[in-house]
Formats: structure tokens, sequence, C-alpha cells
């Protein structure tokens, strides 16, 4: 039986989740303590059978390593569940979503207390088979379960895992200390000239693809894509991303990107000046990214450029500033990306997260957050 002292949402989520059953979803903000959460769900029901479920081979080293260290466990004696493997019964078992996913086509999964991490991701038709896994208790885990593009929630989530039974938001985060004070710096600024023509371009297009086709229509969805990827390969975007590094030397900062071409720009740009980088990409090997990540954590690197890749599962506290240079335009990678820099660490009293934003779109977003956030965080504008 673990000696860790829960939170106080923790005991009132964890009383809600056996009132209802040992069923239900818990939506909570990243760094809010959700891992130890579900921990706590298996330490109380105590079943024979546990298969946690997560999205990416980050997210499952990290439960991995919290589930041995909750649970006074050997690494060994957590299976982890790869290929053609089975669960193990009696275990505490964790496997990616892609392999889960196929242990409920190959027959090959046990009845157990089924947790799903990120489990808005689960309800996709590729994966959503996990969720009929055969189960004893369920619980999903999510920073954002409802989605602004689909009823997966309420279709198919809340009918496999049970109701959303507890919500965690930013606020009560920032009461109970378990994230630090923050501001958003919101930084606009102008395309290339030839980058807006390009972008304008676009934008009709996919007006007339709409009224033609529908928003869902394959020629829309491509439009979009090749929208996006001009607007995030703006040379503006490096520049100002380098600008604002510089500006806050001294400091741990982890750059965000979605073109992994620019990850290497800005993070060789950064090492020709002198600032001690790291960057981390699908495309690297396996042992640089480790390399790359204990750099950073360590803190022989000061700066950590990143590509998508630790949107989740990623926890260095001690990081200060976030410079979101380009992004998507779900919620939920937003949410993911502020995480990575409001976890609290000793010495750390406050964090800052710049957003570099050129479009209406992108504008609109960012005001929409500010009302959201009014009276919890400080929301700052500026122009390049």
């Amino acid at each position: 039986m673990s000696t860790i002292a829960l939170r106080e949402w923790q005991r009132e989520a964890l009383s809600r989740w056996e009132k209802q059953h040992h069923r239900g979803i818990v939506s909570v903000v990243t760094g809010g303590g959700k891992t130890i959460f579900a921990l706590s769900c298996i330490d109380r029901l105590k079943p024979d059978t546990v298969l946690v479920v997560v999205p990416t081979a980050a997210l499952l080293d990290q439960w991995w390593e919290e589930a041995a260290s909750f649970f006074s466990l050997a690494l060994d004696e957590i299976h982890i569940v790869t290929g053609g493997k089975r669960m193990r019964v009696g275990s505490i078992n964790l496997a990616v979503l892609n392999t889960a996913s196929k242990l409920y086509k190959s027959g090959r999964a046990n009845p157990c207390f089924l947790i799903v991490d990120e489990c808005h991701k689960a309800a996709s038709e590729e994966f959503r088979g996990v969720l009929e896994i055969p189960k004893v208790a369920s619980l999903g885990l999510s920073a954002t379960p409802e989605r602004p593009y689909d009823d997966w929630l309420t279709e198919i989530l809340i009918p496999t895992l049970g109701p959303v039974i507890f919500k965690y938001t930013y606020g009560d985060a920032l009461r109970d200390g378990v994230i630090v004070p923050f501001r958003l710096h919101n930084v606009i600024f102008e395309l290339e000239a030839e980058t807006q023509l390009e972008y304008d371009k676009l934008s009709r297009g996919i007006a007339r693809s709409i009224e033609r086709n529908g928003i869902e229509a394959q020629e829309t969805i491509s439009l979009f894509l090749r929208r996006s990827r001009i607007l995030n390969l703006s040379l503006q975007r490096v520049r100002l991303a380098i600008q604002l590094v510089a500006a806050n030397r001294g400091k741990k900062i982890l750059v965000f990107h979605e073109d992994i071409e620019a990850c290497n720009v800005i993070h060789q740009a950064l090492s020709e000046n002198g600032v001690r980088s790291s960057v981390y990409h699908s495309q690297l090997p396996l042992r640089v990214r480790a390399q790359m990540l204990a750099d950073y954590r360590t803190g022989k690197n000061e700066v950590l450029v990143t590509c998508r890749a630790l949107d989740e599962g990623f926890n260095v506290p001690e990081t200060e500033i976030g410079i979101i240079a380009a992004s998507t335009a779900t919620r939920r990678q937003r949410i993911q990306r502020l995480g990575r820099v409001l976890r609290p660490s000793a010495g750390k009293s406050a964090a800052t997260v710049f957003t570099l934003v050129a479009t209406g779109p992108e504008l609109a977003r960012l005001k929409e957050e500010e009302a959201e956030l009014q009276g919890i965080a400080e929301v700052v504008w500026s122009h390049a």
C-alpha cells in the first residue's frame, strides 16, 4: 500500500469514482497529478489484473517509473505489453494505444481494470477496440476529453468508460499550488509578403471548397493542411523564436515548432551563437533523442527545441519559459504545451509562455483563451 498523501482533489475524485461503481472519466489539467490519482485507484480497488493504455512510448516510460515507485516494485515486476505479447494476469500491464488495440482484436486481452490515459485518442476508429477490452473497472484520463469537432465523448467514451465524474481546472491547480503563477505573452507579427499572398490564396480556395464540397471533404482538408504548412514555415517565426531565446538567456527554455526542418534551423542558429541547446524530434535516432533529453534535464543545455514529440509525457518542471513558435489549431495541443511549462519546482516562482501569432484565426483562439483565463493568468499582447 502506498504512503503517498493525496491532494484534496484526488481524494474527492477517488470517492466519486467509487460511488460510480469504479467507472468514470476524470478531466485534469496537465501536471495536475492524474497519474498518482490513477495509481491510487488501483491501490484502493486492488484488482487482480490492470491494463494501463497510453498514447506514446514516452508516456509509457513515465507511467512505468511512477507505478514502480508508487507500489515499491522493481521495474521488471510491471509488465510491458509489446508486439505479440499477452497481458500478464495478476500484474500491472502497460501498453501503448496501438499495441493495446491489437490485443482486443486478437482476443489476447484478459478481464482487467482498464485505465486509458489521454482517453480522447482511444475514441478514434483505429483504436476504439481498446475500449471494448473486458473490464472489471474503468478509468479515463484526459486534460481535454471534450473535442470541438466530434461527439466522441458522448458517443464513444462515456458509454465504454463511464461519465465525466470530476474536472480539475487551471484555476483549481493555481489555487492549490499545483502549477505556478503564469503569464501568457502573445506576440503579433506580420508574415513575409510572399507568405501572406500564398496564405490568402489558399484561404480563398478553402472557402470555395467548403461551399462546393463541404468542410470534411478530402479536397478541403488538403487545402487546410497546405495552408497550415505555409503558415508554420514562415521564416519570421524562426527569427522571432531565436530573439526570444536571446532575451531570456540564463533561464530553462522549451521551444515548440511544428516543422522538423525549422527546429533544426533554430537549434543550429542557437548553437552557432553560443547558446547551449538540444533538439528533439522523430527523425533523430533513439539514442540521440535520449541524450538530448538528458542534456536538457541535467542543465548541460539551457534550451530544448522540439517538434510535437514532447507534447505528452515529458516532465522537466524546472522549465521557466515556453516559446510556441508554431502550433496546430487544436486546444488539446495548447493545453499539453502549457502543461510542460507550468509545473512547480524548487526556486521557480512563475512561468511565461510566448506565442507567436500572425493570422486572424490564431488571434481569435488566443482572445478566447484570454477570456477563459481571466483572473487566472496574466495575458500580455505585443507587436514584433
